[in-house]
């Protein structure tokens, strides 16, 4: 199967000293709130090229580049979950967007909650998929991050990250599918990423960020999407998010690894779609 890479021109905005990048794209009369779209580490916005394509019909979609990611400029500084949720709060406000649906992948999951908890009128409702946005206790300063940590900060970086990516992508396709979709949506992103970005985002995620604050904070619809990566599964605590967060609804997509915005589009889509007609509305306790 030969996927289309995406066909949407980066558009940039200038911001402390760096361009953030971003896509455009909608109807000129759209309905409904606009939805947010915010990438992975070491990914860029291409990860929502099948949700941007159905959205797209009908609502405005606006999918960012974080600041070191994609077409995003990538200067010498800190990179940290804070300030990347500060970059995306800036940028959701210069493009006038009002209320936004905000949907974080993988590590733009924790981006968005840490974005909603910090400004609690931004956005409308909030979707994560598969990401690690409450680290469980087992998880936490053990010996697999260490290594992770090494390894990003090492001179084999491009290898362990694309090693690390194609792993989680999962095996459930055919083998030739599952290439493609590396090779279209992941690779490219994940080997321009430079070092300095990945390894501080990395280390700022798993050692120094704190993501209780921002999800105590966080009162929007919220609806996490997870997908069949043991990896992941363990080192995230959904029970505790949910005692935080309990208007928190969750979902599973089914036979896909941790790319199932592409790997089972159809299925992302549905998730979202019915986020949007009911999970948005106030649920009675």
């Amino acid at each position: 199967m030969i996927f289309d890479p995406p066909p949407w021109p980066p558009l940039h905005l200038e911001r402390d000293g760096g361009r953030l990048a971003h896509i455009e794209a909608g109807p000129l009369t759209p309905e409904g709130q606009p939805l947010l779209l915010i990438n992975g580490w070491t990914g860029d916005h291409g990860i929502f090229t099948p949700q941007i394509r159905h959205f797209a019909r009908t609502r405005r979609v606006v999918a960012v580049d974080l600041r070191g990611h994609g077409a995003s400029d990538a200067p010498e500084r800190d990179y940290t979950v804070a300030g990347f949720a500060e970059d995306v709060a800036w940028q959701s406000r210069t493009l006038g967007l009002v209320k936004p649906i905000v949907i974080g992948h993988s590590f733009g999951g924790a981006v968005a909650l840490e974005l909603c908890g910090r400004h609690p009128d931004l956005a409308a409702g909030l979707v994560m998929i598969d990401s690690i946005v409450l680290p469980s206790a087992d998880a936490a300063g053990g010996a697999a991050i260490e290594g992770l940590l090494a390894g990003v900060g090492g001179p084999d970086y491009r290898s362990v990250v694309r090693e690390m990516a194609w792993a989680i992508g999962g095996a459930y396709d055919h083998p030739a599918r599952r290439k493609a979709i590396f090779e279209t949506f992941i690779l490219g992103p994940c080997q321009r990423t430079p070092q300095h970005v990945a390894h501080a985002a990395l280390r700022d995620m798993v050692l120094a960020h704190d993501p209780v604050p921002a999800a105590r904070a966080c009162r929007v619809p919220m609806a996490y999407i997870s997908a069949d990566v043991p990896l992941v599964a363990a080192a995230r605590d959904l029970d505790r998010l949910r005692e935080l967060c309990p208007q928190l609804v969750t979902a599973q997509t089914l036979l896909a690894g941790h790319f199932n915005t592409i790997e089972v589009a159809e299925q992302v889509n549905a998730m979202i779609e019915r986020f949007l007609a009911v999970g948005l509305r106030p649920r009675a306790r």
